[in-house]
Order: C-alpha cells, then structure tokens, then sequence
C-alpha cells in the first residue's frame, strides 16, 4: 500500500484514533500549503499532541494536488509555486534557469517576498506541465492553453468598489 505516516508514534506509546471527515477534516501540512485538508484518513493522537496520519496513496494526492494548482484561477503563491518545484524534484537553481530568472528572485517569490508576475505564473503552470513525469497530466497541455488564453482575452479583472450612505464598503459586479 503505497502511503504516508506524517510525524511518528513510539512502538506501545498511548494513542487515540480518529477518521477525518468533512466535518472535521485533517489539516495536511505535510504538503506544504496551509490549505491542504483531507477527508476520509485515519490519524492518530499521542498523549503528548503528536498527530500521526496514514494517508494512502500519497503520490496519487501530491499529483491531485499540484493539477488544482496548475489549473486554479488565482494566481500562485510562494508555498504553491515551491510545491510545484518540489514534485518536479528540481532544485532553485536548476529551476531558475527553466525560468530564466534569477535565483534570488524565485527565493523571494516562494518566500512570499515577491509576488509572480502574470508572465510568471503562466510560465511555472506551463513547465510544471511540460516537465512532469505524469501522463495524464502532461496530455492536459492542450487545456492549460485553453485556460491561458481565456485569461488573455478576458484581460485583468477589474474590482469595483462602492461606498454606501453608511460609509460601508462593498463590491459591485462587474459589467460585461
């Protein structure tokens, strides 16, 4: 069975388990993104507030995870970008010249210093595709231009905000 324990327990230390469920889901930090919750796992507590999880098929979750990412219609943050380095197995250095940018720019990007440009995030989306080993990912190119190009056409979102009698702000829907 191909899986993952996070952190681990002592053989014979005390422990109580528990099954995440939508309405408690286990917080996967171990993905290195703070938003990352499963449903469905068994994870165990120690006495101490260890959390120890087993988590099947990881490498099929890591692969799920970084496609929500390639194909997410915000824009990539430090944590997701340095995830999807990481499940290329690419070092910053090798990475930054795929990029051809400068290697303390990505450091500074991932470290959420710096944001990706749009160019950027289009381009980390495009090699992630291009340079995986995943088949069924790599035939969703043809997608992620789809994806790029309706960007493109539909231009930056404009936000529009209103100001009411009250002094309450809020935003109003942009017109076609």
């Amino acid at each position: 069975m191909e899986g993952l324990m996070e952190n681990t327990l002592m053989p014979g230390e005390a422990m109580s388990g528990h099954l995440a469920t939508e309405e408690q889901p286990f917080h996967f930090t171990d993905s290195g993104l703070e938003n990352v919750y499963l449903v469905g796992v068994r994870y165990f507590t120690a006495e101490d507030g260890r959390v120890v999880a087993e988590i099947p098929a990881v490498n099929r979750l890591m692969r799920l995870i970084a496609k929500e990412l390639v194909f997410s219609p915000s824009s990539l943050g430090g944590a997701e970008i340095r995830f999807l380095r990481k499940r290329l197995g690419m070092k910053t250095s090798d990475y930054c010249k795929v990029l051809r940018i400068d290697v303390a720019t990505l450091s500074r990007i991932e470290n959420d210093k710096q944001a990706a440009s749009n160019q950027l995030d289009s381009l980390i989306r495009m090699s992630y595709l291009l340079l995986c080993k995943d088949a069924a990912l790599e035939t969703q190119t043809e997608a992620l231009k789809e994806f790029i190009l309706a960007e493109v056409r539909r231009g930056p979102s404009k936000r529009v905000m209103k100001v009411s009698a009250g002094n309450e702000w809020s935003e109003v829907a942009e017109a076609a």
